[in-house]
């Protein structure tokens, strides 16, 4: 099997993985909708490039370590990628929950601010 046919596969198996792992994240709600639908069209554009691209010279650039070197690396690139993608998520997950709970205390005050200014007025009155 040539460089080019194992680069063509890794790039199918990569593809097949992050749209399967995007859509897991997403169904887990571990991943917002908009990373999991840029994470999605980077797997179909990893599948589509596997299945049309033909590197049939790749071999008399690359060797077969230098292949196995250059997929390590892009390995863990994508896979940091979407690690950091996932805090993101969780972090504008957890600032979109923390805006509600400030948002529903600032409604209390107001209305306690509202009741304590009517117990004023009725004191004010009853003297």
């Amino acid at each position: 099997m040539s460089i080019g046919n194992i680069l063509r596969l890794v790039m199918v198996i990569v593809g097949v993985f992050i749209l399967f792992m995007s859509i897991s994240s997403l169904s887990k709600r571990r991943m917002t909708e908009p990373f999991c639908l840029a994470w999605g069209f980077l797997s179909i554009l990893l599948i589509m490039g596997g299945l049309l691209l033909r590197p049939v010279l790749l071999s008399s650039y690359i060797s077969t370590t230098g292949l196995i070197l250059i997929l390590l690396v892009g390995g863990i690139v994508i896979l940091a990628a979407y690690w950091v993608c996932m805090q993101l998520s969780s972090q504008i997950r957890r600032n979109l929950e923390l805006s509600m709970q400030v948002s529903l205390l600032n409604e209390e005050i107001r209305r306690l601010e509202d009741e304590v200014e009517s117990i004023k007025e009725e004191k004010e009155r009853g003297r």
